[in-house]
C-alpha cells in the first residue's frame, strides 16, 4: 500500500459544445494524472443529465484502488453549481457520477457551451507498489501541473487549463522545449503575486472582478493573450464598474475593448463628459480615436 500526500490533487475539465439541446452522450479526452487515466463523460437523459468521472485503468495492477474526495462543478458565467463527494475507484467500479435535473443544468450554458470540471484530491492509492506502475510512490511529479513563481510566491497550476485559455501559456508549456519538462518556472515579466492570484481565481470562476483588481487583471489578460478574460473584464467595466468614464475610455483604448469604447462614446452626454475624456494628448489617442471624438463633439453642438 502506498499513502499519497495531501498535495496530490488535480483538476480535469471538459467543455460540451452545442449544449443547448443537451450534452448527448459525449466523452472528453482521456488525460493522465499521476500516470493514471481519467476522463469526463456527459450523458443526457430526458429530464436529467449524468456527469461521470471515469478512471479506465484497464491494465492497472491487481487489486488497485484509489480513494478520493472530489468536487464536481458546472461552471457558469458568474456562478457555478457544485457537489462534493468521496469515491473509491477500483477495477470493479471505476467511475462516479452526478445526476442533475436538466432545468438546473441549462442555466449555466454560455454561447451554446457547457463547462464541467472535477477537482480531485487523492487520499490513498492501494496496489501501486512500483513507481513505474502508478507514479504514486516517492516524489514522482504529475507533469500535468507546474509551479509558476511570481515574485516570492509559487502557484501550482494546471498546464492544460492555462494553455487552453492563454496563448502565452500554450506556447510556454507546449511549444518551448526548454520549459516543457520543468516542474518550476519563474514568470519574469509578472512581479505582483496578488494580481496573478486574482487572475487565476477569476479565470477559474472562483472570484468576481472588482474595481480594485481590474487594472492588474486586465494587464495580465493582455500579456497572457487570454481573450476569455479580456471579455470578462470588458463586461465588468460596462455593467458593474464604478470607475469614471475617463478611466473606462482609457482602458478601452489601451486594451482594444471596442464594446466598452462604444459604450463610453454613447455615455458622453454633456460638454463636461466630453472634456473629461478628451483631456489627453495626441500621443495617447491615435488619429482614428480623435476622429471619433470629433464626430461626437459635432453631434453635441
Amino acid at each position: 500500500m502506498a499513502l499519497v500526500p495531501k498535495e496530490k490533487e488535480f483538476v480535469i475539465r471538459h467543455v460540451f459544445n452545442h449544449a443547448s439541446w443537451g450534452v448527448g452522450d459525449e466523452c472528453g479526452p482521456t488525460e493522465k494524472r499521476y500516470n493514471v487515466p481519467w476522463y469526463i463523460q456527459g450523458y443526457q437523459k430526458r429530464f436529467c443529465t449524468d456527469f461521470y468521472l471515469h478512471c479506465p485503468f484497464e491494465n492497472g495492477p491487481p487489486g488497485w484502488s484509489i480513494d478520493t474526495d472530489y468536487e464536481v462543478k458546472i461552471v457558469g458565467k458568474r456562478k457555478c453549481l457544485s457537489k462534493k463527494e468521496s469515491c473509491r475507484f477500483d477495477s470493479s467500479e471505476n467511475f462516479t457520477s452526478w445526476l442533475v435535473n436538466w432545468d438546473n443544468v441549462k442555466k449555466y450554458i454560455i454561447n451554446d457551451k457547457l463547462k464541467v470540471e472535477f477537482r480531485v484530491k487523492i487520499n490513498k492509492m492501494e496496489g501501486f507498489e512500483d513507481e513505474e506502475d502508478s507514479g504514486a510512490s516517492g516524489d514522482v511529479a504529475d507533469d500535468s501541473t507546474v509551479d509558476l513563481v511570481v515574485g516570492k510566491e509559487k502557484f501550482n497550476v494546471d498546464k492544460k487549463f492555462l494553455a487552453d485559455n492563454c496563448t502565452y501559456f500554450n506556447t510556454l508549456f507546449f511549444e518551448t522545449p526548454e520549459a516543457g519538462g520543468k516542474s518550476e518556472i519563474e514568470l519574469e515579466d509578472c512581479k505582483n503575486p496578488a494580481d496573478f492570484q486574482n487572475f487565476l481565481k477569476i479565470l477559474k470562476d472562483e472570484q468576481e472582478i472588482h474595481d480594485k483588481s481590474i487594472n492588474g487583471v486586465l494587464e495580465l489578460s493582455a500579456k497572457f493573450g487570454s481573450n476569455s478574460m479580456l471579455t470578462k473584464c470588458e463586461e465588468f467595466l460596462i455593467e458593474k464598474s464604478k470607475k469614471s468614464i475617463k478611466i473606462k475610455f482609457n482602458l478601452a483604448i489601451e486594451y482594444k475593448l471596442n464594446k466598452l469604447k462604444k459604450k463610453c462614446m454613447s455615455d458622453i452626454k454633456t460638454k463636461k463628459d466630453f472634456t473629461e475624456i478628451a483631456s489627453e494628448n495626441a500621443s495617447h489617442f491615435n488619429a482614428s480615436v480623435w476622429k471619433e471624438l470629433l464626430q461626437k463633439a459635432i453631434t453635441m453642438i
